[in-house]
């Protein structure tokens, strides 16, 4: 079930990813100091990851096809967590549309 993004949801997604390149930004900026990656290198990888996730759901809130997005998202934890969700929302836009007609 398709639906259309409407300005909130593209205003969030464009928030998540400005907030996604601003952890990157760090990220980098912090990955250029040897000693920065010897001390921190299990915290560089999570600032990572949660650039990952933080790209994943804004790509979901901004999607027409919210199940397809998550059905494509290559990080299996996520994609079950938020799995569910989609599904749900999935059923209720169908019901909508089937009491509509």
């Amino acid at each position: 079930m398709n639906r259309t993004p409407d300005m909130l949801d593209q205003s969030l997604a464009h928030e998540i990813e400005e907030a996604r390149k601003l952890l990157e930004i760090m990220g980098d900026d912090l990955a250029a100091d040897l000693d920065v990656i010897t001390k921190h290198c299990t915290s560089l990888q999570t600032i990572d990851i949660v650039m990952q996730i933080l790209g994943h759901i804004a790509n979901v809130v901004r999607s027409t096809d919210r199940k397809g997005t998550v059905d494509g998202i290559g990080m299996h934890d996520l994609k079950m967590k938020l799995l569910p969700a989609a599904l749900d929302s999935e059923r209720r836009a169908a019901a909508a549309c089937e009491k509509a007609a």
